[in-house]
């Protein structure tokens, strides 16, 4: 008998049944078709998982248009994300630290598909046996997935757009207690280079002469980007396993076009002096990693120890050039100028895990203990002359330095479930030995030794299986990065200045909140209040010097001077309409109250964000779908971003038998260029900045997948997670970064 039974399941963890009555009812049970519909977002409290495989509208999105969709998640008009409204947060990559993902992540996120990801996982609560580092928690990028058959499988991605085109292959094979897992992808600008247009604008209230300082500038940057990985796992037997893996990153960008105009106006409006400057010069950055691990499982389920190690190396170099000209009542002394330097980064890692569950599973203790061993080294130089061919470089502006950072680490945590309650709690103490060795002045040479104690808790209510409320306290902390540490100044265009501050220390940070999560056959989310303090916070200000033709110099540095409060409520919805159509809406609102002691400055305002998604499945089984959001006034310690908006469409048809994917995407179409606007107040000075970015675009891309594989390479339980290094914004496009 030929038959048809459509089975509905809303949640993706619950397995779909069929009761023998209805098998008995038909003899050909392979004309039995299953449906089944999973979540696009799950989350318990603690963490959030969107699940971009699921989702069709991610097709031929990059991976930074894809991050835009996924609550608790924002991304700015800088192409900066923050996890709750906070930009100090960890990137991860299948639970594994890559350093210069985390500092570069928006040039590379850019370039990177979303199919190459898929899930997308959002750590707000990391606990104990996490690394202390990274207030707003972890993002943490899956790219495996989980099945078990011998064989192969691989996917093939191409895409392209006004903006970019990408290439990625994923493939996995098993053959029996062998896997193997390997990734590769290249990105790069394609018919338009990321170009944006600027306008500074400092003003002096205490100078009728020199009243106003305009500078307006226009950037053309084009890259290329190529990644690779590799996962290995080899079983014996089922109490032990054996990991390998490895990843490359490469990103080449160039600067192809780069000038600005400097002029300085009286309170009358009437020019007093102006030039012109135009600047060359190339970005790269190169990462490395290679890792091992073991695991050997006990008897009793769940009873492991892990063993792991860790090794990652990056390099960074950036060579700036500025030529001056056009000059109107200023002296030119040296029209040529040549900033560069190189940053390296090598650290070992040593991990140890235990967990030991007990009292028929209703107990979990786990252990461990981490050392990181880390010593990274920046130098850079600066010269000016008549031409590129005779530049004299003046030994006061460079630097050589050797940053040394070691961290030592111990943690337990225990988890216990009684009745409708369960509970569980954390303790991490890490010991960091810290300093910089300048190999060209010793006066500037320190160490520090810090300890860090820091607890977490919390306490969840199980309504039901799918209905809980999660109370729960979290302290995180923040070191300074190599960057934020150098005392090298670097200047860029002759009126910017970014500087280090070598006496920065970590910071402290405290989130307790209150979540209630449902999840029925309709509708699915949760609802959030949290609070949030922080003390001695790593602060970015900003400071006025005069320069040459009394020209205002703009000093960027930061500082432990900041004090920060913020009251927030939030959530998110999701609404499956029809079995072919779904609708989520997610928010955030919160009040921010910011203190700094030296320089005395202070803020505060309301904040906040919101975003939605809808899909619907049309007939022909073409999948249709829309989003967009927006994010209004973020408060800073010494002004405020302004608001921004996004959205997009999104269109996609599987062909031959879902083994080819057709999408075409649009994002940002109905402007030519995406604003961003920002306020900095210090005493007398103000300073307003106007950045518009060419982000518009439309484009289309193909997936095939083959093969018959139905595993990945399997994981130990403990993957390396280095979560220690201070997070200020990854780069984002608002200018050159230095």
């Amino acid at each position: 008998m030929n038959a048809f039974l459509f089975i509905s399941a809303l949640m993706a963890s619950q397995a779909v049944e069929i009761p023998d009555t209805v098998a008995d009812m038909y003899d050909d049970l392979q004309e039995l078709v299953v449906v089944a519909k999973k979540e696009v977002i799950k989350s318990d409290g603690a963490s959030l998982t969107y699940d971009l495989a699921e989702d069709d509208s991610s097709k031929g999105l990059t991976l930074l248009d894809a991050l835009k969709k996924v609550p608790m998640v924002t991304v700015d008009g800088q192409d900066v994300i923050h996890i709750n409204g906070d930009s100090n947060f960890k990137i991860c990559v299948n639970g594994k630290e890559d350093p210069m993902l985390q500092a570069n992540y928006s040039r590379i996120f850019k370039s990177m598909p979303a199919d190459a990801v898929q899930k997308i996982e959002v750590i707000v609560e990391p606990g104990a046996k996490y690394d202390a580092e990274g207030s707003g928690g972890v993002l943490n990028l899956i790219t495996e997935t989980k099945q078990r058959k011998d064989g192969y499988s691989g996917t093939l991605n191409a895409s392209l757009s006004n903006r970019d085109y990408n290439f990625s292959f994923f493939g996995r094979m098993k053959y029996d207690k062998f896997s193997l897992d390997a990734n590769v992808s290249y990105g790069a600008t394609s018919f338009s280079d990321q170009t944006t247009d600027q306008t500074y604008t400092n003003i002096d209230d205490s100078s009728d002469i020199n009243h106003r300082q305009v500078m307006k500038q226009n950037q053309r940057i084009g890259f290329n980007f190529v990644n690779a990985g590799l996962n290995a796992s080899w079983e014996p037997n089922e109490k032990n396993l054996f990991t390998f893996g490895g990843s490359f990153m490469n990103l080449n960008g160039k600067i192809k076009g780069y000038h600005s105009t400097t002029g300085m106006y009286d309170r009358s409006d009437i020019l007093q002096w102006q030039y012109s400057q135009d600047v060359t010069g190339s970005l790269k950055m190169l990462s490395t990693s290679a890792n091992a691990s073991y695991q050997h499982s006990f008897d009793t389920s769940g009873h492991r120890i892990v063993l792991a190690y860790l090794y990652n190396f990056g390099r960074n170099p950036l060579d700036l050039t500025t030529e001056t000209s056009n000059p109107i009542n200023y002296e030119v002394y040296f029209p040529y100028t040549n900033n560069n330097s190189i940053n390296y980064n090598r650290e070992h890692t040593f991990q140890i895990d235990y967990a030991n569950p007990f009292g028929g599973d209703k107990h979990k203790l786990e252990a461990g203990a981490k050392a990181i061993l880390r010593h990274n080294t920046a130098t850079g130089e600066s010269g000016a002359g008549e031409n590129p061919s005779s530049l004299i470089f003046n030994p006061e502006l460079s630097v050589d330095m050797l940053q040394l950072q070691d961290i030592y680490a111990l943690y337990a945590s225990y988890t216990g479930h009684f009745g409708n309650l369960s509970a569980n709690a954390g303790l991490r103490y890490e010991h960091t030995r810290m300093g910089i060795r300048n190999r060209l002045d010793e006066t500037e040479n320190f160490t520090r030794h810090l300890n860090d104690i820091v607890p977490n808790a919390a306490l969840t209510y199980l309504f039901s299986p799918a209905s809980n409320l999660r109370l729960a306290y979290q302290m995180r902390i923040s070191r300074p990065n190599i960057r934020q540490m150098s005392p090298y100044q670097q200047t860029a265009l002759g009126t910017m200045v970014q500087e280090g501050n070598p006496n920065l220390e970590s910071e402290h940070s405290n989130r307790i909140s209150l979540t209630y999560t449902n999840y029925g056959r309709i509708l699915g989310g949760n609802v959030f209040a949290d609070y949030k303090y922080t003390n001695n916070a790593i602060t970015e200000f900003v400071y006025y010097t005069q320069g040459e033709e009394e020209s205002m110099i703009l000093h960027q540095t930061t500082a432990n001077i900041g004090h920060s409060q913020e009251f927030g409520i939030g959530g998110f919805l999701n609404v499956n309409l029809t079995q072919k159509m779904s609708f989520s809406v997610n928010g955030r609102l919160a009040y921010v109250k910011m203190l700094s002691s030296s320089p005395i400055f202070k803020n505060h305002g309301w904040t906040g964000n919101y975003g939605a998604n809808w899909n619907y499945t049309m007939p022909g089984n073409i999948k249709l779908s829309a989003y967009g959001g927006q994010t209004f006034h973020v408060i800073q310690l010494q002004g405020s971003y302004s608001g921004w908006y996004y959205y997009g469409l999104g269109l996609s048809k599987d062909l031959l038998s879902d083994k080819l994917t057709v999408a075409l995407n649009a994002s940002s179409f109905l402007q030519s260029s995406t604003p961003f606007h920002s306020n900095i107040h210090s005493g007398t000075q103000h300073t307003y900045t106007d950045v518009y970015s060419k982000s518009w675009r439309v484009g289309v891309s193909l997936t095939w997948n083959f093969g018959h594989l139905n595993s990945s390479a399997k994981k130990t339980d403990l993957n390396i997670s280095n979560d220690d290094i201070y997070s200020s914004g990854g780069n984002g496009n608002g200018g050159i970064s230095i």
